[in-house]
């Protein structure tokens, strides 16, 4: 009886390596600790997080200002001043109001929004390009004219302004908006400066 094939086998065997096991290339230890501590912020993330009341994080609307407004028939809708700065100049003066260091002027606690409404209805009708001292700090850029918009659209935007970021001045009035656009209607460039829109209004 031969014993051949039997040898042939076992040496067979002992040359194929053992089927790899989990336990022979656990997770690395830093991986199991960077999940634990991702799950652990997560978990209190969700816990802390306030639930039901406005955001701090977000633009803090109340669902009360998300509903359409009511208008009557034949009235004509009313404008809103807040909506019209996000859509055309928050780019610049940011949502905050407080612009761009040393490159867009703040409109929050700037004496240009609460000083001369006049002077105000100037520079959005007909626009800046030049040299403008804002809180002690000098602005040299351009700001275009939004004599496009109506009288109605531009006194909301400066009523908002002078109202919001802790500002407290009076509204404008459309019909002040009405009375500079008509006064100024000779001019077709922006204001040279600062100095210029005091000299015309």
């Amino acid at each position: 009886m031969s014993i051949e094939p039997k040898k042939q086998g076992t040496a067979q065997r002992q040359r194929e390596k053992g089927e790899p096991l989990e336990s022979n290339r656990p997770l690395p230890w830093f991986l199991v600790m960077s999940l634990g501590a991702l799950a652990m912020w997560g978990a209190f993330y969700i816990a802390s997080t306030p639930s039901g009341d406005d955001s701090a994080y977000g633009d803090q609307r109340t669902v009360a200002s998300l509903r359409p407004a009511v208008v009557l028939a034949g009235a004509a809708p009313a404008v809103d001043g807040k909506q019209l700065f996000g859509a055309k100049c928050a780019a610049c003066h940011q949502g905050s109001g407080l612009g761009v260091a040393g490159v867009f002027p703040p409109v929050a606690a700037s004496e240009w929004v609460l000083g001369d409404e006049k002077i105000l209805a100037n520079i959005l009708l007909h626009g800046i390009n030049g040299e403008m001292v804002v809180k002690g700090n000098t602005y040299k850029g351009a700001m275009p004219a939004w004599n496009a918009l109506s009288d109605d659209e531009i006194a909301a935007v400066l009523t908002y302004i002078r109202s919001d970021w802790g500002n407290a001045a009076p509204p404008i009035k459309p019909e002040t908006i009405k009375s500079q656009r008509e006064l100024t209607k000779a001019r077709t460039e922006p204001y040279p400066g600062g100095a210029a829109i005091k000299s015309d209004s």
